[in-house]
């Protein structure tokens, strides 16, 4: 009976101190607890991202148990712990490229926090059988520059994946909007509906979106509608970090494209349409992927019709709402 009972407790003490890994962004509180993201990569010149699979880590804190997750395919995992200071390490190291990696990083678990990031810069290396730090471990792993992406950088790798090349998140975005357009200075306000949709690439706090917009221009019951359609170039710059739960920017925004009058009127010529202007907007957590996505856009527009010097120039305002969809997101 002792043996048995020595068994089970032996078994409930191994098991106890593993947490199964689970789907949230980091920084989110649910219950009392907080869940924290660790991405674990190894990047050279040659190989510019490789994301350490399968690698066990250890969560520990002074009088309490230690909590271990294993990452996944893309070297990521997420554990839900209380919130204070722990110490994440690597019980076992990584062999890349003939090289030995282990990694025992302080970190400060708190709600909004960062991704964590273990990599070649606050690693620990060995090469000929003796361990030496390649940098000094960081005492608190959140960046507050890192913004539009949940993968944060430790302190003392700032920029590093930046040198590796790596794009930190691609995402997709495809929504619906409405609002006025004035085609020229003297005209009147005319209601437009339409949609965009935009690749949009991130490194840091900084993001570039391409895409295409179509407007469908109402002129009146006894008028055909006219409508514009372009390309599209964003440059956007986020104000919280990405794992914040609402995410807001800025931008500028550019189209070039065709704008097509009414055919009542005789204008359906397909003139050149510019248009500049500013944007903002907010991405709201719905989910691990996916996130509601809020725009409001200003931009000036220019319409050059097929007679030499006949330019009008007018104003486009508009709201949209859709979903951002991630295509490419190590961090989450």
């Amino acid at each position: 009976m002792r043996a048995i009972c020595g068994s089970l407790i032996a078994m409930l003490t191994s098991v106890t101190p593993l947490a199964a890994q689970v789907r949230a962004d980091p920084g989110v509180v649910i219950g009392n607890r907080v869940a924290v993201r660790v991405n674990v990569t190894l990047a050279d010149e040659e190989t510019p991202y490789s994301p350490v699979r399968g690698l066990t880590l250890a969560f520990t804190r002074p009088s309490s148990d230690t909590v271990r997750g294993r990452t996944d395919e893309a070297g990521v995992v997420t554990v839900l712990l209380p919130p204070g200071n722990y110490t994440v390490s690597a019980p076992s190291p990584t062999l890349w490229k003939g090289t030995y990696y282990t990694w025992t990083v302080p970190i400060s678990v708190q709600a909004d926090m960062h991704a964590i990031e273990l990599n070649r810069v606050n690693a620990k290396v060995d090469r000929s059988g003796s361990r030496m730090a390649t940098a000094p471990a960081p005492q608190r792993v959140q960046s507050s520059g890192d913004v539009g992406s949940s993968r944060a950088t430790p302190a003392g790798s700032t920029g590093s994946s930046a040198s590796e090349g790596t794009i930190r998140w691609l995402s997709m975005e495809v929504g619906g909007e409405g609002g006025l357009t004035r085609t020229d200075d003297g005209g009147n306000s005319d209601p437009g509906y339409g949609g965009a949709g935009a690749f949009v690439g991130g490194l840091g706090p900084v993001a570039l979106a391409l895409g295409y917009r179509y407007t469908r221009i109402r002129f009146g019951d006894d008028v055909d509608p006219g409508s514009m359609r372009g390309a599209t170039a964003e440059v956007r710059y986020h104000l919280r970090p990405g794992s914040a739960p609402i995410r807001p920017y800025v931008g500028a925004l550019a189209e070039v494209g065709k704008w097509y009058g009414s055919e009542t009127l005789g204008q359906d010529d397909g003139s050149t349409m510019r248009m500049f202007g500013g944007t903002f907007g907010a991405q709201f957590g719905l989910a691990t992927s996916v996130r509601l996505h809020v725009a409001a856009i200003v931009a000036g527009t220019n319409i050059k019709t097929g007679i030499v010097g006949e330019n009008n120039n007018g104003l486009f305002a508009t709201g949209n709402i859709g979903l951002t969809f991630d295509i490419f997101s190590p961090a989450r």
